[in-house]
């Protein structure tokens, strides 16, 4: 179904009812079939390449080599036509002559936002970029996209006209200036968090998980204004009186000058991907095909950490030291023996450390156990 809703021509999905971000759905229908989400062929991409793995290990060769095919025309064609001089697209635009142009990009005359932060960090966490892209991508959010309070959609808002649509519904036609329409959207910042963490950029990547938590926010934040701390805030919402204020000073968002408001709190899905990153990007503990990969990244200000986690019903106590790297282990043992292991794949950096899942338990008392990790 997929593959043949495919735009002609390309191995693009339709952008439809629109992507993750809800606030930019296309105005028409027609409009809808024409555009091509970046983000939501990254993640077309990242589901194939996820799915060619099952199959490898199922032993369906041929499938995986289908599916493998496919990724690389995806892979081809988004760099063909949604990458222009070096930086990914927001959107892509087929034309009345077939032509692709790009919105959300520095060559976009359409809009007036020239950087999308979606597929600069899907374009990581899916691996579709190369190193290369991954690090350029990087430099542009920390020039481009990055506020007082974290990582922002774009580098400004979509302009307001009194309500009137041309491309986009609700951004153009929403007076509420906060949540995906305010930019500072906690979802996307905690993905930039996950992107940061597979770089390895161990500071940075911690920096932007006390952003996204409001205990001792304004330790953090100090532009921020008082948050209620047993509460997941959806957003960060700058103190604008309406959307014209907010089209004229956003750029002062950078100087600290304006509070920073907690959005919707207590929302669905957030607290669950803010945990889960934590516990298999800081913690660094994921189980995959029957493994065990242990890949922390780890800041030397918490060399020396102590966490307690149940793992598949046994009690560890996981010990953190930073002797020469923040990511990447170089040495691990359980009660205080040797664990031999390889190392996973990373395109971007160094790899966790994996461990056939049986060989770790068979390792482990039945009460207490002491993992230790050097890195």
């Amino acid at each position: 179904m997929i593959i043949k809703s495919f735009i002609p021509n390309t191995a693009f999905v339709p952008f439809g009812g629109g992507d993750w971000n809800d606030s930019l759905q296309p105005v028409s229908k027609e409009l809808a079939q024409r555009m091509i989400s970046s983000w939501t062929v990254e993640m077309n991409y990242q589901a194939f390449s996820q799915y060619q793995r099952v199959y490898e290990q199922t032993g369906n060769t041929e499938k995986a080599l289908e599916l493998n095919n496919i990724c690389e025309r995806i892979k081809s064609d988004f760099n063909r036509y949604l990458i222009k001089d070096g930086i990914v697209a927001g959107y892509g635009l087929v034309e009345k002559d077939g032509n692709i142009s790009v919105l959300l990009h520095p060559n976009d005359t359409k809009t007036g936002i020239h950087y999308s932060i979606l597929p600069m960090d899907r374009g990581i966490i899916s691996e579709i970029f190369t190193k290369e892209q991954a690090l350029h991508h990087q430099e542009i959010i920390e020039q481009h996209l990055k506020g007082p309070d974290g990582a922002r959609l774009m580098d400004r808002p979509l302009k307001y006209k009194g309500g009137i649509q041309t491309i986009f519904q609700r951004a153009e036609s929403s007076t509420f200036f906060g949540r995906e329409i305010g930019l500072m959207y906690v979802h996307e910042h905690i993905r930039y968090a996950e992107s940061l963490a597979i770089m390895g950029k161990a500071d940075a990547f911690v920096k932007a998980l006390r952003q996204a938590n409001p205990v001792a926010y304004r330790d953090i934040v100090t532009c921020g204004d008082i948050r209620q701390s047993n509460c997941y805030y959806s957003s960060s919402d700058v103190a604008f009186n309406n959307r014209y204020e907010a089209d004229e000073h956003y750029d002062e968002i950078k100087t600290g000058s304006h509070i920073l408001r907690g959005g919707w709190r207590v929302y669905s899905s957030g607290p669950g991907i803010y945990i889960g990153i934590i516990v298999s990007r800081l913690l660094g503990i994921r189980t995959e095909f029957g493994n065990t990969i242990i890949d922390p990244v780890i800041p030397n200000s918490l060399n020396g950490l102590l966490t307690s986690i149940n793992y598949l019903g046994y009690h560890l106590t996981i010990r953190y030291e930073t002797k020469v790297n923040n990511f990447g282990p170089k040495a691990i043992s359980i009660n205080g023996k040797s664990v031999k292991f390889t190392y996973e794949n990373n395109k971007y950096r160094c790899g966790g450390a994996m461990i056939q899942t049986e060989q770790l338990i068979s390792m482990f008392n039945s009460k207490e156990n002491i993992l230790n990790i050097e890195l």
